[in-house]
């Protein structure tokens, strides 16, 4: 490292490439008991070739832009070397008098020159320095110059079979990963730290020297780094899933921050390999199983998600690629996450004193409901209804506010989990009976009915005449029960503005509230007295809503309910305006069989007409054949009528019928 690899250019080890083999060979050495120590100078003589090939890269890509400053690549400079090598011309035989582009070392005092192929670094050394260079190197002979003369002359290498030898970067970079990745799984943390450097350096290499359009290779060297990479990749995600599996709460401290860190790190490679190497639309179809399953732990990792957001994007696009199940798990999970996210923020904002974002609130209320089944934490209910209520109450709320809080509130009402719905309604529940309870007889009515003003709305009654009070759970549809008593018998303790409010949107959900109509129980007299009017008292709902309510009224199955819809109806065509010149008049008789007018005596059972007749005219059907034979009309008439029977005849076919006897000779005609 600090002699051979400064004194040659880098692409010499790889032309040569036995001295990389045997330090290859040397990463076997960490999983052996006190020789880690070799497997890690061997790690990083590696890492130092991989940083002079990524130099020598950037020299031969531009050398008139390539900068030989130690701090911004490293002290060795192939320009300064290439500038000399152009200034001075060599013979093949130098003699030892010659002034030799590579210096001795033998008589040097001073520091060894470095240089990746150049001797001298000419451009970082003064005109007098360099004379003396030029002197130091005629006075002081080079032993391989002396020994030349004595030695005897060496066999001609054989170039095709150092061809055959020599390492293309792609391959350098390849046997790499081969060797080094097996060593992540040792127990030491300094070998990992090691070689996830050199792993990083090499990574470098590949992404100048490996393409994406590998994996499109069909020749006999793509497909051998195809299933080289393959199993690199396979290797890093069992390492990943190694280190994530042995983190448990019965290990020592130590060994658990070890394989975290380790987990960590490795993970971070492996993504920026993948991304590297393997577009995201081909990761289903080389990806092994080993890597789905890594990348799927990565996904749920929230620490690494929140510290490197760009890795969790590209891990779960692949992810999705990979396994749509796993995918569709992490989805969930990261809804989840998100939504208990949001149950925090919530109860935060709630407790937080001054005036507050009630549009935000209600968004992150929406969120919270997502993941009740998981935190389960039933004072957030009441905080949610708390704001919906305050919403509406308000007569300046915005329209889009009052809505987002009503789907919120909908959807509690609504909610499948049975302990979620029962906390609601009794929520609702209490609020109402805070605002229209008898206690509150002493105090201003306008200061307290708005309160109820969220459930004054047809979709939130709908709900709770249809689904509450029909809920299985007693606790839900007693609660749903004594709301609607509540505020139908609340007139008096609500303005005349909120009463009109509750009645208009009341009106599209009396059909249904009147199925629970019945003169015995609380609930049921309600509903009844809502369809009775007096001269005394003001109505209670527009006259013809009333007129369908009593009618609808005859419909009831119970026998009570019918005869006071009767009497109800009766009164009210007697008492209307100009009931004394309508005809006919009102028999008493008939009436009091009106009571029974929709009850069926004998059930009839309804049967569908399947008579297949013939649909079309026969004389319409003649009409158009003579169309369609007559000489005397146009041809675009004739085609039209042509068509017509085309259709008539397919109709006859499709449902069994049969044409006309003439018909049918005509058209065989």
């Amino acid at each position: 490292k600090d002699v051979i690899m400064q004194d040659f250019p880098a692409e010499i080890f790889l032309q040569r490439p036995k001295i990389v083999q045997s330090l290859l060979s040397l990463l076997k050495l960490a999983f052996g008991d006190g020789k880690h120590r070799l497997a890690l100078q061997s790690v990083s003589c590696l890492q130092q070739l991989c940083m002079y090939l990524r130099n020598r890269l950037n020299f031969h890509r531009d050398p008139g832009f390539f900068s030989n400053k130690h701090d911004t690549v490293s002290q060795n400079s192939s320009l300064s070397y290439c500038h000399e090598a152009r200034g001075t011309h060599h013979s093949q035989n130098p003699s030892p008098g010659s002034s030799s582009p590579r210096p001795s070392v033998v008589g040097r005092t001073g520091q060894r020159p470095r240089g990746d192929g150049q001797d001298w670094d000419a451009a970082s050394s003064s005109g007098s320095s360099s004379h003396a260079h030029v002197n130091s190197r005629i006075s002081v002979h080079s032993p391989l110059d002396m020994g030349h003369i004595d030695l005897p002359e060496l066999e001609t290498e054989d170039t095709l079979e150092l061809q055959f030898q020599q390492l293309s970067l792609p391959q350098f970079c390849v046997s790499i990963l081969e060797s080094a990745v097996p060593l992540l799984r040792t127990g030491s943390r300094q070998v990992i730290i090691r070689v996830l450097e050199l792993l990083t350096e090499d990574m470098t290499l590949i992404g100048e020297a490996i393409s994406t359009d590998i994996w499109d290779d069909s020749s006999l060297f793509g497909i051998d780094m195809k299933e080289k990479l393959l199993l690199v990749l396979g290797a890093l995600g069992e390492t990943m899933c190694y280190h994530k599996s042995s983190i448990s709460l019965e290990q020592p401290e130590v060994m658990l921050v070890h394989h975290r860190m380790a987990f960590i790190s490795i993970s971070l490679f492996a993504v920026r390999l993948l991304q590297t190497l393997l577009p995201v639309e081909k990761a289903s179809e080389f990806l092994s199983e080993p890597m789905s399953t890594a990348l799927f732990l990565l996904s749920l990792d929230m620490p690494i998600s929140l510290e490197y957001p760009n890795i969790h994007e590209a891990v779960v696009a692949y992810l999705e690629q990979l396994n749509s199940e796993n995918y569709s798990i992490y989805k969930r999970t990261a809804e989840a996450v998100y939504s208990i996210e949001c149950t925090c923020n919530f109860l935060s904002d709630i407790g937080k004193e001054g005036e507050k974002n009630l549009l935000e609130l209600v968004e992150l209320a929406d969120q919270a409901l997502r993941s009740f089944s998981y935190h389960q934490h039933f004072p957030l209910i009441k905080e949610i209804i708390s704001i919906c209520s305050k919403i509406w109450k308000s007569a300046q709320a915005s329209p889009l506010l009052q809505g987002e809080s009503q789907k919120v509130l909908l959807h509690m009402l609504s909610h499948p989990l049975p302990r979620v719905k029962a906390e609601t309604y009794h929520c609702c529940l209490e609020i109402t009976k805070e605002c229209l309870g008898v206690h509150n007889v002493t105090k201003p009515v306008s200061s307290l009915c708005n309160g109820i003003h969220f459930l004054l709305h047809p979709k939130v009654l709908y709900e709770i005449s249809v689904f509450g009070i029909q809920e299985p759970e007693s606790e839900v549809n007693t609660a749903a029960k004594a709301i609607l008593l509540y505020l139908l018998q609340g007139r008096l303790m609500m303005t005349a503005l909120t009463w009109n409010k509750f009645i208009e949107s009341l009106c599209p959900v009396i059909p249904i509230l009147q199925g629970y109509a019945d003169t015995e129980d609380p609930l049921g007299n309600c509903i009844l007295l809502l369809s009775k009017a007096s001269s005394d008292t003001e109505e209670m709902l527009p006259c013809t809503t009333r007129l369908k309510s009593m009618l609808r009224l005859l419909l009831v199955k119970k026998p009570s309910v019918r005869s006071l819809a009767l009497k109800l109806l009766a009164f009210h065509l007697t008492s209307e305006e100009g009931a004394d010149t309508k005809r006919p008049l009102i028999d008493a008789r008939v009436l009091s069989r009106v009571t029974d007018l929709f009850i069926g005596k004998k059930p009839i059972e309804l049967r569908l007409d399947d008579r297949r007749e013939l649909v079309i005219k026969l004389e319409t059907v003649e009409k158009v054949y003579e169309i369609f034979t007559s000489d005397d009309v146009d041809l675009v008439l004739r085609k039209s009528a042509a068509e017509q029977l085309a259709v008539i005849m397919q109709g006859c076919r499709m449902f069994g019928t049969t044409m006309p006897h003439t018909l049918e000779e005509g058209f065989m005609w």
